[in-house]
């Protein structure tokens, strides 16, 4: 199990890994492709201070939990596909 750091942490650290794959010179033989998603995931993603405005957003977690769920078994059903 985590701690609030170590979630905060993560956080911050998946923005910081998301902006390193946008820039070319960082991180060498990236796929454009890559690098358009990188971006586009990098400019929604929250800093700090929008995280008291999210959990306070009606309605804002539930649509979260549902995009994590989907994610989730997707990540499980190619997880057995793959056996």
């Amino acid at each position: 199990m985590s701690t609030p750091l170590e979630q905060a942490r993560a956080i911050a650290q998946a923005r910081h890994f998301l902006s390193e794959l946008c820039v070319p010179s960082k991180i060498k033989r990236i796929p454009r492709e890559v690098r358009r998603e990188a971006r586009n995931r990098l400019k929604h993603m929250p800093m700090s201070w929008d995280l008291s405005r999210i959990v306070n957003e009606e309605g804002a977690l539930d649509h979260m939990q549902e995009i994590e769920q989907h994610y989730f078994d997707q990540f499980w059903k190619e997880m057995e596909d793959g056996r």
